[in-house]
C-alpha cells in the first residue's frame, strides 16, 4: 500500500509541474517575442496548444491522484499538492483558451478592416 500511496503522491507532484509548466508557457512565449526580432508576437500563438495539453494533463494527473490517495485513506499527505495541480492545469487551460480567443479576435478584425 505504500508504494502505491508514494507514487500516487509523486503523480500529484508531477501534475503541479505540468500545470505550472502550462502557466508558464504563455507569458514565456509573450516574452521571447517581445524580445526576439525573428519572432512576432502572433507567433507566440504556437505555444497556445502546448499550454492547452500541459493544462489538461495536469488536470487529469491531479485528479486521478487526489482520487488514488482518498480512496487508500492512509494518510492526508498529497491531496493538497493534487488540488494546487487542478487548480493550476485549470488556469493553464483558461489562459490558454483566452489566448486563443484573444488571437482569433484579433484576426477577425484584421479581416473586417481588409474589407472595408
Amino acid at each position: 500500500m505504500d508504494v502505491r500511496t508514494r507514487s500516487s503522491s509523486l503523480r500529484a507532484w508531477i501534475a503541479l509541474v505540468l500545470g505550472i509548466a502550462g502557466v508558464a508557457t504563455v507569458p514565456a512565449a509573450i516574452e521571447v517575442a517581445r524580445r526576439s526580432r525573428a519572432v512576432a508576437l502572433l507567433d507566440a500563438f504556437y505555444a497556445v496548444p502546448l499550454a492547452f495539453v500541459l493544462g489538461a494533463l495536469a488536470v487529469g494527473m491531479a485528479r486521478r491522484a487526489r482520487e488514488n490517495l482518498r480512496w487508500l485513506r492512509l494518510r492526508d499527505d498529497g491531496t493538497g499538492i493534487a488540488t494546487a495541480a487542478v487548480i493550476a492545469g485549470a488556469l493553464a487551460v483558461c489562459l490558454a483558451l483566452v489566448a486563443a480567443l484573444s488571437v482569433g479576435f484579433y484576426e477577425l478584425v484584421l479581416i473586417y478592416q481588409r474589407r472595408r
